[in-house]
């Protein structure tokens, strides 16, 4: 293929979004960043902001009593262990609310050997899973110490848009499987349509999916799951908020029910 046509170098999704972050990342990935940045201004706070809301749901998840919480698809973390005095990660936005433990999953080994080092001596652990074989999703959360038998937070962070409506659909329904009832799961997702996803699709290689607020709400519901809050964008959260135009970020959060009981012999 002549050089002068060949597509450039892609990063990894983990790389793209550490970068979006700020974080420890490649040049490529950094440069990346600063074309999506001149494409969407917006994609840097957007990038911070979903970070930031999972400090914000932890809390306001705290009276319920959850003491587990598992970030499926974590991604990089947000800066360098030690270097901020402040939580900026999920294992420490779920200390400064007494939850007992964090798991961290993902398909990048990258990701999982960074996690591991930024953990420290706190409960839980980073594994390596792919969130669409539940089967390796349960030996992750088991691996890192999760009992399925509690109530459990499950954040699924910008993941959904990686995977088409299928998959993603798979996902959802899955997760009832893996934890009990009573957990909650948590997502958030791009939405709007235009340059944002094309630039992030021609920068990893992964096709990226932006949804509606309708259209995270279907998924949810089609997966069996009880919507509790939003969709909303999350500047507004938890609020509801109709999105801006152009590209925002959506969060919802949904209950995982207890299974039907028959009475008298009857599933009615």
């Amino acid at each position: 293929m002549n050089a002068h046509t060949a597509d450039p170098e892609t990063c990894s999704v983990a790389e793209v979004q550490a970068a979006l972050l700020g974080a420890s990342t490649t040049p490529r990935a950094e440069a990346y960043a600063r074309m999506m940045h001149q494409v969407v201004p917006r994609a840097w706070g957007l990038a911070h902001a979903g970070r930031d809301w999972v400090g914000a749901l932890l809390t306001q998840l705290r009276p319920w009593g959850l003491t587990q919480v598992a970030d499926l698809g974590c991604g990089m973390p947000r800066r360098t262990p030690g270097t901020a005095s402040h939580p900026v990660d999920t294992h420490e936005y779920a200390l400064a609310v007494r939850m007992r433990r964090c798991a961290y999953l993902d398909i990048d080994p990258a990701v999982v050997e960074h996690r591991r080092a930024g953990l420290a001596s706190y409960q839980g652990g980073a594994a390596l899973a792919d969130l669409t074989d539940p089967a390796q999703v349960r030996a992750g959360l088991a691996a890192c110490g999760i009992d399925p038998h509690q109530p459990t937070a499950l954040i699924l962070g910008w993941v959904l848009a990686l995977l088409d409506d299928g998959q993603a659909l798979g996902v959802l329904a899955s997760l009832p499987t893996l934890v009990a009832p009573d957990s909650y799961v948590a997502v958030s997702h791009p939405s709007g349509y235009g340059l944002w996803s094309a630039q992030m699709t021609r920068t990893t290689g992964a096709r990226v999916q932006p949804r509606s607020t309708q259209d995270l709400l279907d998924l949810m519901v089609r997966a069996g799951l009880a919507p509790h809050q939003g969709p909303t964008p999350v500047a507004a959260w938890p609020t509801p908020a109709c999105p801006t135009p152009g590209t925002d970020v959506l969060c919802a959060l949904a209950r995982i029910r207890p299974p039907t009981v028959a009475v008298g012999g009857s599933d009615r």
